[in-house]
């Protein structure tokens, strides 16, 4: 959870400057999809056993089809790995963050309560 915890941030961080909430910094942005790369590339190791936790949001369907939960993993460190180089403009970072949140939403459409 605390791995989610430091994607969700860093992902508020690009959503607050695409909606002009905050200053568009390139580097900020670029720090913010670095760390979402680096976390994002633990996460299939935190969940090779099957734990439950109450306060989890994770749902059982991720042990069913780990090879596709990690999949799914691996497409937003990608994105989140390509951002962390070519965010340069507002525009680019709204096309990083739009790569990015796709692929978080498909993970959580079938992985999230």
């Amino acid at each position: 959870m605390d791995a989610m915890g430091v994607i969700s941030k860093n992902t508020k961080v690009l959503g607050a400057m695409a909606k002009g909430e905050t200053s568009f910094d390139a580097q900020t942005a670029r720090d913010a999809a670095r760390a979402i790369a680096a976390t994002g590339a633990e996460v299939p190791g935190l969940f090779e056993a099957q734990e439950t936790d109450p306060k989890s949001e994770a749902l059982p369907a991720i042990w069913d089809r780990f090879d596709d939960f990690v999949m799914k993993t691996e497409d937003m460190v990608a994105a989140a790995g390509a951002a962390s180089t070519s965010i340069e403009t507002p525009a680019s970072l709204r096309a990083a963050l739009a790569t990015i949140g796709g692929t978080c939403k498909a993970c959580h459409e079938e992985y999230r309560e």
